[in-house]
């Protein structure tokens, strides 16, 4: 739903993401990370106003790998696009990141988010 830019839409998506961002599942809260950097392409106030920036970082220390790496990804998609926003990884987050590329394989990139250009 993040790929369509109708402000109406984009305000319903707000609840709803939200507590995809918070969702027990790891593939729910990946998939919410990613949608914070659409969403952020289409209407960066909304997501700022909304707090998702910060949700987005505190992804940074979930326990599930896919979701840290989602979360790098998005972060670093939004820092292209904003001068407000920089991603800086700490010393945890940075061996977080280590961790999950031990999990990844040639074959089965789980940990390797969707990039859109």
């Amino acid at each position: 739903m993040s790929y369509i830019p109708l402000p109406r839409l984009l305000d319903a998506l707000i609840d709803p993401l939200r507590a995809s961002l918070r969702d027990k599942d790891p593939y729910v809260r990946k998939t919410a990370a990613m949608c914070v950097a659409k969403l952020f392409f289409h209407d960066p106030v909304l997501v700022e106003r909304e707090h998702f920036i910060d949700m987005l970082r505190d992804l940074l220390a979930d326990a599930n790998s896919t979701v840290v790496s989602n979360a790098v990804a998005a972060l670093m998609e939004i820092s292209e696009r904003s001068d407000k926003i920089d991603l800086k990884l700490n010393f945890t987050v940075a061996n977080k990141l280590v961790v999950a590329m031990g999990e990844c394989s040639e074959y089965v990139p789980a940990c390797v988010p969707y990039r859109s250009s």
